[in-house]
């Protein structure tokens, strides 16, 4: 069989075509959102008041306070997130007895977190007991955005500003040096939280 013979007899097959119809389809259509949202994230501005609050006028307090109660009895946990676990001097990428935790507890915080749209569980801050319940993350490392609510702790001294502030809302800008942040309040002690760049 010559060469001009199987070129013609794979151009002939249908599969190749169909093949070839959804690559192009997927690249015609997943390419450009993709692109923009990584551009998006690379990019040094901050993100506009409007998009960084957008994790909800109410807060579900019964919910959200009980992954604070919980990740209170958990204290020696500052970060829970559903694939990884952060105590003062170790991060575990995988489950371990040396967390002071079980792996049945964690699994529950990863079911609560699911369920609730929670995409990075909670950072505690061991001072002020302050949390932030990530919902959701945008970006990389410190130029990155992170939206969720926050729950201020007793105190006095406290880790996420708005905490510390008496007002409402606020919108604190990025400058060199000095993390951006927004802010909402929802409850007593809840706010709608957004943070970042730095």
């Amino acid at each position: 069989m010559s060469s001009l013979e199987k070129s013609t007899r794979l151009l002939k097959f249908p599969r190749w075509q169909k093949v070839l119809g959804f690559l192009l389809v997927v690249l015609v259509r997943c390419w450009p959102p993709c692109l923009a949202d990584f551009c998006s994230s690379c990019g040094t501005a901050s993100h506009p008041r409007s998009t960084r609050l957008q994790v909800g006028s109410r807060v579900n307090e019964r919910i959200f306070a009980t992954i604070v109660s919980m990740s209170d009895h958990d204290a020696q946990l500052i970060r829970i997130d559903p694939d990884w676990l952060l105590t003062a001097n170790h991060r575990y990428l995988a489950y371990s007895p040396e967390t002071g935790s079980t792996l049945e507890r964690w699994d529950e915080y990863r079911h609560r977190f699911a369920r609730n749209g929670i995409s990075q569980g909670i950072q505690r801050d061991p001072a002020s007991r302050d949390a932030f319940i990530l919902v959701k993350s945008v970006g990389l490392l410190n130029r990155g955005t992170s939206n969720g609510y926050l729950y201020c702790g007793p105190g006095p001294t406290h880790r996420y500003p708005p905490c510390s502030l008496s007002q409402p809302a606020g919108d604190h800008p990025y400058s060199p040096g000095d993390e951006a942040y927004s802010y909402r309040k929802l409850a007593d002690g809840w706010y709608a939280f957004s943070e970042g760049p730095s």
